[in-house]
């Protein structure tokens, strides 16, 4: 089955966020129980912007009535509807700094409360008289404007959601954090925490339902969450996985749910990042599990879709999407037909002579008109007072830019996605580290690479020169640990006068760690190489350098006394346990690589501030042949597909054009030829990857001797002569015994 949606554009308003838009119930909400209630019936649509601007629109006849418009004034940070307990939620919650506001569908203004939140308010739940409002670490609770409760979280909040269990008075909140957790709190005390694959973006609970949570994430998966309010049992399903396809899916940004085909059963409604929205069609309306999600719609806006909404807005007795995108454009997809009923409206008379229809078309072929008349007068008088000899200024603001900097495990490969309001003419990206951009379909852009000279510090520099009308660019790169660096981002606007925007992104030395939340024993029982450190060092210092050498660390520590936290290595599934506390830390790896890189990083940091470090470092030799254990399916793998590609090439080349001639070549030969084209595609979605395998390799065979005080570079060309001819017990036995001159013996 598939949806036939019809866009119908409404208004424009200023920049948008998540949160940011609401339809109001309609008149005849509370018989909304049948097939042909009305929940069909026309609603009016709350929106507010970054402008600090909150307005009401709604359709009629195809007009825009405004019904209430507030002036500017701080940013809209979330706009949400509630209202008492089992009545119509139609008052109208907003959030700007540290302050609530409440509105009536009216426009008038009822509620006024300034939170004691020292941080700006960043998302915000309305559930009857409960208040719950989170700034980047804060949490409050509050109850009738009186606070019940406070939590202080390390990770940053980027959502905040409210479970009611039916028929209690229990309120549950959940928190979605950068920590790539859901902290469940209860009465502001965490009552359990769920890691979970990615960083969770947006979280929304079905209308109706206490116990079950969506939840939207930056790797573009949808999972489905059961909460078991008795016990702690948590199930979950994935409702929504698209990272099986060749294209990077684009992170989750909205969800919503509703029943669009008028069947009974709500269709789930996603919108991304990179402007792409999608329907699904759930084979139950109560969120049951092992439920089947099939695509019936899919396009792309090319622009980020802040919110969006199911409903009826455009005319009555047809359900649509209202939808929100980043620069406030505000469009509807309805399930009317627009020409069709455009027809229908018409009497005989006026089939007969087609004077409606026409009148519309000239009317709105007039406002297109006079609208390019302003704009081309407003250009010209804007060109003019930049001119050198005019007495103006001109000057243009800061523009806000929509970033996202996430690294995807499943290839190891960090995406940047950017985005402005009005058109980008050019990126260029400066890099003192080396890594290595990698080429993004999704890209409108023409990309040119300067020449770096070593002694300048460069490692990169790139030219992004985008399409016309570009405002959204995706840049992927690979990184190497054990470089660090700063990836810095001129952002370039078509605006006159030429101005551009500066962007910092830091690559920290062990840049494809994440955090682990709940390690299993079995991960733990490793063989590990220890690294200690003691010396006149606080708990806060030794972080603040953790957090500068590793990601998705907390910014902030909450906690007296030694932490503990373990990190998982993206590509070859190494681990890292740190436990650190004031004068002491000491950090465990099954790879020596990542201990030696710790060593130098911190040791660096440490002489920077004086601080004099007691070292000691235990090797284990049995975590050799563990980790090669670890990596050889994929060297195995990689080193047959490259050989692979290699002679499926070369087989081209012989150009065999009859049966006979194919016949004559062994069955290998025979494979490698007719499915040439599934190995190339395979191949050059990962050209280098071989040679980052190796690289690693040779890292670990470099930091085991270099502990030692041995320089072994000059036994490199063996290590790769044996990698491609790899046998694991070779390469355990040459990581074991060295046979160094003493040419070759030096201090580290």
């Amino acid at each position: 089955m598939e949806l036939e949606l019809t866009r119908v554009d409404y208004t424009n308003v200023g920049l948008t966020g998540p949160n940011c838009l609401q339809l109001l119930p309609p008149a005849t909400s509370g018989s909304s129980s049948g097939p042909n209630s009305g929940y069909k019936q026309q609603q009016k649509v709350a929106i507010g912007d970054q402008d600090g601007v909150l307005q009401v629109f709604s359709m009629k006849k195809d007009e825009l009535q405004v019904h209430f418009k507030t002036l500017p004034n701080e940013k809209i940070a979330s706009v949400k509807l509630a209202g008492q307990a089992g009545s119509v939620a139609d008052k109208i919650f907003t959030a700007s700094e540290n302050k609530v506001r409440g509105f009536n569908k009216k426009g008038k203004l009822f509620l006024a409360f300034e939170t004691n939140l020292t941080e700006t308010i960043r998302s915000m739940c309305v559930s009857g008289n409960d208040l719950l409002v989170c700034g980047n670490h804060v949490y409050n609770h509050y109850r009738d404007c009186k606070e019940v409760g406070s939590y202080l979280c390390g990770d940053v909040i980027v959502d905040v959601a409210a479970l009611c269990p039916n028929n209690t008075s229990r309120l549950i909140t959940v928190l979605a954090c950068t920590g790539r957790v859901l902290r469940i709190l209860e009465h502001a005390r965490v009552r359990q925490t769920l890691e979970v694959d990615s960083v969770p973006t947006v979280l929304y609970v079905p209308k109706g339902l206490g116990d079950r949570l969506l939840c939207g994430f930056s790797d573009g998966t949808v999972v489905l969450f059961h909460f078991n309010l008795v016990s702690s049992e948590v199930k979950r399903e994935m409702l929504v996985d698209e990272r099986d396809g060749d294209a990077v899916p684009s992170a989750i940004t909205c969800i919503a749910t509703y029943d669009l085909s008028g069947d009974g059963k709500d269709e789930l409604i996603v919108g991304r990042r990179d402007g792409t929205l999608q329907v699904f069609a759930m084979n139950s309306d109560e969120y049951q599990f092992e439920m089947e999600c099939t695509q019936i719609y899919k396009e792309n806006f090319n622009e980020s879709i802040s919110t969006l909404q199911g409903g009826c807005v455009g005319a009555t007795n047809y359900t649509e999407i209202v939808v929100c995108t980043y620069s406030g454009r505000i469009f509807g997809l309805t399930t009317q037909c627009i020409s069709k009923s455009m027809s229908d409206s018409l009497t005989h008379a006026e089939r007969a002579t087609g004077s409606d229809s026409s009148a519309k078309l000239l009317r709105i072929r007039a406002e297109i008109y006079e609208l390019e008349q302003t704009i081309a007068k407003e250009r010209e008088r804007y060109q003019l007072s930049t001119q050198a000899l005019s007495s103006g200024l001109s000057a243009i603001p800061m523009l806000p830019i929509n970033d996202s900097f996430v690294l995807l495990k499943d290839d190891a490969t960090f995406l940047l996605s950017l985005e402005i309001p009005t058109p980008i003419e050019h990126v260029l990206l400066q890099c003192d580290a080396p890594i290595t951009l990698l080429d993004v379909e999704k890209n409108t852009a023409v990309v040119s690479f300067s020449e770096c000279d070593k002694l300048s510090g460069n490692s990169l520099l790139a030219s992004y020169r985008c399409q016309l009308n570009t405002n959204r660019i995706e840049l992927k790169f690979r990184t190497i640990e054990g470089q660090s660096g700063t990836l810095q981002v001129y952002i370039t606007p078509n605006l006159q006068p030429k101005c551009c925007q500066l962007k910092r992104y830091p690559i920290k030395p062990l840049s494809l760690h994440m955090i682990i939340h709940n390690a299993s024993d079995e991960m733990l029982v490793r063989p590990m190489n220890t690294l200690t450190l003691r010396g006149p060092f606080s708990q806060a210092e030794m972080h603040n350098w953790m957090i500068n050498s590793i990601p998705e660390l907390p910014e902030k520590l909450y906690e007296s006394g030694k932490v503990q936290y373990t990190f998982r290595h993206v590509f070859i599934g190494t681990l890292l346990v740190c436990e650190y506390g004031k004068g002491e830390a000491i950090f465990r790896s099954d790879n020596i690589s990542t201990i030696s890189i710790l060593k130098d990083f911190i040791t660096k940091e440490a002489t920077k501030k004086r601080i004099k470090l007691e070292i000691s470092t235990s090797i284990n030799e049995s975590t050799i042949p563990s980790l090669i254990k670890l990596i050889e399916p994929k060297i195995v793998h990689y080193n047959k597909l490259t050989k692979d590609y290699q002679l499926a090439q070369a087989l081209i080349d012989l150009d065999i054009r009859d049966d006979e001639e194919f016949n004559t070549l062994s069955e290998e030969y025979r494979s490698l030829i007719s499915n040439q084209q599934e190995i190339g595609i395979e191949f050059r979605k990962q050209p280098t990857i071989l040679n980052r395998i190796y690289g690693i390799l040779t890292d670990l065979y470099i930091d085991k001797f270099k502990f030692k005080g041995v320089n072994v570079k000059t036994k490199l060309p063996q290590l790769i002569e044996l990698l491609d001819n790899y046998s694991y017990d070779e390469l355990v036995q040459f990581y074991s015994v060295i046979k160094a001159s003493d040419e070759e013996m030096s201090e580290i």
